[in-house]
């Protein structure tokens, strides 16, 4: 952490990771009181937890179903694609075939990690916002995610495909989940010149490339001008951004120091760290963690209308009132022999502007998140819902003792109907074209 100053304010710089472990520990007394100290938060993106403003965005930008995945990248990264959609629960390439390369690059980076139990749920960005929002404290972003998402967007397919490539040949755990171990490792030590070389950010500028250009030094030349404006305004912010934004000759601590601004370390002594509160737990593999976002879009309504499902003959149904993260459960059908049936919905900001095909792509991932090692999540598939009327989803899990079905689809927010039954129960085709009677009000 370290201290910016000018004659009338301060700023505290945090560098962060965006993905943890649970439990891993952070927190340390100098952290909670420069918190406490500051009257406003900036983060790299103003609410990291707006999934469905996110999805909107790669809906505009990250899909093109006009061209497939397969016709931009070469047989051999199909075939390695295919394995990794395999290995990790999402059947083949085919879940990817809609979505431009760099869409593909980032979801297919975040599958080893995922499984490993890292998620953006621990995320330190997410944690400090929570307390700056409960203590009433603003919240800015530096950018948005339209802006993050352009970075890999904008670059030429053939900078994409490579991204891709270089992926799918390193997927191991070793290449990913070690790397990030060790990351992890050397934040908490908070030691910053073994951090430099392992982000690779003590190599001369000269050797620097295009995309990392792109992705760090243009940025943080980009916040180093925002805070030199905040500096000289009367009061206290604190700063939360990835830590590689804030090491390095060309770091935002470096290029403020340049600017004239007094800047210091904070020494956080290694044995000073106090424990962090736990990310919210999801309910079921249904209820997946957010990609980044920009600030809130408006929210749907906040009585949720009741979706409708022909329940199979003589299953007895009943409401129910569960929720956890943006899942809600709304009503359960059950048969003792046969399963359970349950509708829900996803509150997820800006749900009504978007896509089905992103929404699908998004709960897929966290099928995929949830059901981790344990299982398998088939590719969804396009269906016909509420007699014919609706455009749907299904997707298919299967886990050691647990066989799913769900029917996705989207208006005023997501709606689901999932059908659970043990793994050693015969599928009922009576349940299965219930949950395709769902229609989405």
């Amino acid at each position: 952490m370290w201290l910016v100053q000018s004659p009338v304010a301060k700023v505290y710089l945090f560098g962060t990771v965006h993905v943890l472990r649970d439990g891993t520990t952070w927190r340390s007394p100098q952290l909670e009181a420069a918190i406490a100290e500051s009257q406003d938060l900036y983060l790299e993106i103003a609410d990291p937890a707006n999934a469905g403003t996110a999805l909107t965005s790669l809906a505009k930008i990250g899909f093109d179903r006009e061209h497939p995945l397969s016709t931009k990248i070469s047989k051999a990264d199909v075939d390695l694609l295919t394995a990794a959609a395999k290995k990790y629960g999402l059947g083949s390439e085919a879940a990817f075939e809609p979505m431009e390369p760099w869409l593909a690059y980032m979801m297919v980076a975040m599958l080893p990690s995922m499984h490993s139990g890292y998620s953006a749920s621990n995320g330190v960005d997410v944690q400090i916002r929570k307390e700056f929002v409960a203590a009433g404290k603003p919240v800015h972003g530096f950018e948005t995610f339209d802006q993050q998402a352009h970075i890999f967007a904008d670059l030429p397919e053939t900078e994409q495909v490579g991204l891709l490539d270089y992926q799918l040949r390193h997927m191991s755990p070793q290449s990913v989940v070690g790397p990030l171990d060790t990351i992890v490792k050397v934040w908490l030590s908070g030691n910053q010149d073994d951090l430099e070389k392992i982000l690779q950010l003590d190599k001369p500028s000269q050797t620097e490339t295009a995309f990392e250009e792109k992705v760090v030094t243009n940025r943080n030349k980009a916040w180093a001008n925002a805070l030199s404006e905040r500096l000289k305004q009367p009061g206290t912010s604190f700063v939360s951004v990835g830590a590689a934004h804030l090491v390095g000759t060309d770091g935002v601590p470096a290029l403020l120091a340049r600017m004239g601004y007094t800047v210091t370390r904070v020494q956080i002594p290694d044995d000073a760290t106090i424990a962090s509160p736990s990310a919210s737990p999801s309910a079921s593999p249904g209820a997946p963690s957010s990609p980044a976002s920009p600030t809130p879009s408006p929210a749907a309504s906040a009585t949720p209308i009741p979706q409708t499902l022909t329940p199979p003959p003589g299953w007895k149904g009943h409401k129910t009132s569960f929720t956890t993260g943006t899942l809600s459960t709304d009503y359960l059908w059950a048969d003792p022999k046969r399963g359970l049936i349950v509708t829900g919905h996803l509150d997820l900001p800006g749900i009504s502007s978007m896509d089905l095909d992103a929404l699908d792509a998004f709960f897929h991932q966290g099928l995929v998140a949830g059901v981790g090692s344990k299982g398998t999540v088939q590719p969804s598939a396009h269906v016909k819902i509420c007699n014919g009327k609706q455009d749907g989803t299904y997707s298919k899990i299967s886990t050691a003792t647990l066989k799913q079905d769900i029917v996705l689809a989207v208006s005023d927010r997501g709606y689901l109907a999932q059908y659970m039954r043990p793994k050693n129960v015969a599928d009922d085709p009576a349940a299965i074209q219930s949950i395709l009677s769902l229609c989405a009000p």
